[in-house]
């Protein structure tokens, strides 16, 4: 069994995996052609590197708990194999879902905004029903992903397009390892915009956040609406539900001028109002 001290080390690993290979796509020029599928493949070579059999990952599986829909990637409990378990649910140890930052993420009640909603919640329900692992990953450009994720301001549909925040190469930091400790003891991550009740951006930091179906045009009802249950009586929905981010790593912010890529993870768990 992976003890905790290897597990953090694999969860961890994710974060810098994902932010070389964005940086070295982006250097081929292939920054056109990254899409939220692709991110899988950083993920999973993330893990083998950490120790992880490669016949324990399944990419893009079919909802465990919601019908037609997929979820990014899947880690099978140890000992168990991709052949015996694309339908067998009770061998999945750990979920993921992976998300771009860009612009559409920072407009509030839009498409974007509803997709990150339905990624956390359709996890926490998984957790809650099932009680396995379930993680979001968040990452893009260092700019989309301090701009129109962690620090961007509020806006809506009708706003015009800003772009993300440029930095100019003059300024590039020359003394790296001055750099990722002046960014941890700034710890500047200011969250400002539609995320910052969800998601804490400190290692560790913990969010709670409560959802109604109150709305018709974003949020839980729509959620509930679109996603049908393969069992709806032993998984029923609520008019609220709770659920808790927890920050497990994330790119330190203030390095602008010294990384191209950013990205944090979170666990996500529902909380069980009825306990």
């Amino acid at each position: 069994m992976e003890d905790l001290i290897k597990k953090e080390k694999r969860l961890n690993a994710l974060i810098d995996t994902v932010c070389y290979w964005l940086g070295y796509q982006t250097k081929i020029g292939r920054a056109g052609l990254i899409h939220e599928a692709s991110l899988r493949y950083p993920v999973a070579d993330a893990m083998t590197a950490k120790g992880i059999e490669i016949d324990r990952i399944i990419l893009e599986q079919l909802h465990p708990s919601f019908k037609k829909r997929f979820i990014d990637l899947a880690l099978l409990q140890e000992n168990q194999l991709v052949s015996n378990s694309r339908n067998n649910y009770s061998n999945i140890q750990e979920l993921y879902e992976f998300k771009l930052a860009k612009y559409e993420t920072s407009i509030e009640l839009g498409e974007e905004h509803q997709r990150v909603f339905n990624d956390i919640v359709r996890l926490a329900y998984y957790n809650l029903w099932n009680q396995k692992e379930c993680y979001f990953l968040m990452c893009g450009s260092y700019g989309n992903f301090k701009t129109y994720f962690v620090g961007q301001e509020n806006r809506t549909a009708k706003d015009k397009k800003h772009a993300p925040v440029k930095y100019s190469k003059k300024d590039k930091v020359d003394d790296w390892e001055k750099s990722l400790k002046e960014a941890a003891e700034k710890n500047s991550w200011n969250p400002l915009g539609i995320y910052k009740d969800w998601f804490g951006f400190k290692i560790n930091e913990e969010k709670r956040v409560t959802f109604r179906s109150d709305t018709n045009n974003f949020g839980l009802k729509l959620f509930q609406k679109n996603y049908k249950r393969r069992t709806p009586k032993a998984n029923p929905f609520k008019d609220s539900f709770t659920i808790k981010t927890k920050c497990i790593d994330i790119t330190p912010s203030g390095l602008e001028n010294a990384k191209t890529h950013a990205a944090g993870l979170w666990k996500i768990e529902a909380i069980d109002t009825n306990n």
